[in-house]
């Protein structure tokens, strides 16, 4: 059922609209000039003044029968790094890029299933209830767009993001929240030649507390990590101050505060024991969800992507999306599969067989909410 020309060149066309995170205008104007020719009236938002940049999100409404459930629909119009210059490049079945730069599958993919979609449910004149589209602005860059929306301007049940770099019939059933770190490490500046004993080496303290923390995986989708220090102002001068930043996930609120918890004492612990001191701050990106198993919408889920003729695969991703900040909010949502790999590099790529297949899935996920629940 789905038109694979038309899908595929929907894609591409999208990829070539540059719209980096808080630069979203040309990309955002696109998209409800295309919702427009299929009959969607969309508005843009004030997002964009939330966080400073120069779109808001696209926001759709289609109305329906009241006897069907309503959703939502949503992806990010905004990409990780520029593609003004991208080049499509067609290999064994795969669309990518010349390598020079990215191909913008994450998540212009997205967006291109869901204008499928829509492509779709009007050519079939499918019966539905009220069907909600989102496009979000700046999620690459902590989820802005989601963050600016409430619960009470959906009229949805559920819904369902198309934001996930698994292939299409994997969908998500926890993801990790997270918080950024920046400690700094205090200590006492001396002449490292002349007088070492009188300082006291904040580079020291900051390496004596990283080497302690237990960094890399935490379960199946937590983590902590280290990611910069900055540090100190000449190599004969024992240096006063270090600015260490990281972060830590986890889908479980009370193992990430423990988390958070553990992180912070260990710095203490090293400071106090060299006699420095330090100031560490938790600041958080976004919340983490858990599914329980039962919930109307995974049975959806399942259901649509074992009619499209996929297995119904749940996973445990260790990546954010909107979908947590939506989930947070109390709008019930899956993350589905698309099948774009190597996301936020030079060498993404995504198969059309992928493409078509998460276009095949979400339609019959959407099809299945009306058809099955009169």
């Amino acid at each position: 059922m789905v038109n694979t020309d038309r899908l595929v060149n929907n894609f591409k066309e999208l990829g070539l609209i540059d719209g980096i995170h808080g630069k979203e205008y040309e990309i955002a104007q696109e998209l409800m000039q295309r919702l427009k020719q299929l009959g969607v009236a969309s508005y843009m938002d004030e997002a964009g003044n939330s966080f400073g940049g120069n779109s808001g999100n696209i926001r759709a409404k289609i109305n329906g029968n009241k006897k069907f459930p309503s959703i939502f629909l949503c992806s990010h119009l905004d990409t990780i790094q520029p593609t003004k210059h991208l080049n499509h490049v067609h290999e064994n079945g795969m669309i990518k890029t010349d390598g020079t730069t990215i191909l913008g599958g994450d998540d212009r993919a997205g967006v291109a299933v869901i204008l499928e979609i829509l492509h779709l449910l009007k050519e079939q004149s499918l019966e539905h209830g009220t069907i909600e589209i989102l496009f979000t602005v700046c999620e690459e860059a902590g989820m802005y767009g989601a963050k600016f929306v409430e619960r009470s301007e959906f009229e949805a049940e559920y819904g369902f993001v198309f934001d996930c770099q698994a292939s299409p019939g994997n969908y998500i059933v926890e993801a990790p929240g997270a918080y950024s770190f920046t400690a700094v490490v205090k200590g006492c500046s001396a002449h490292a030649a002349v007088s070492p004993e009188k300082g006291i080496h904040a580079i020291q303290i900051a390496s004596n507390a990283i080497s302690r923390l237990k960094l890399g995986r935490w379960a199946e989708t937590g983590m902590i990590n280290v990611g910069t220090i900055h540090g100190g102002t000449s190599i004969n001068i024992i240096p006063d101050q270090v600015e260490i930043t990281g972060e830590t996930r986890n889908a479980n609120e009370d193992e990430l505060m423990s988390q958070i918890a553990y992180i912070k004492s260990t710095f203490e612990t090293a400071a106090k024991e060299m006699g420095g001191s330090v100031e560490i701050i938790f600041t958080e990106k976004y919340p983490g969800y858990q599914f329980v198993g039962n919930e109307v919408v995974l049975d959806v889920v399942r259901r649509g992507i074992s009619k499209a003729g996929f297995e119904p695969i749940d996973i445990k991703y260790p990546g954010g999306s909107d979908a947590n900040v939506l989930n947070k909010k109390g709008l019930t949502t899956v993350n589905l599969g698309v099948g774009f790999k190597n996301a936020h590099s030079f060498q993404e790529c995504i198969a059309v067989e992928d493409l078509v297949a998460a276009a095949t899935i979400g339609f019959n996920i959407v099809k299945h909410c009306f058809t099955d629940n009169k």
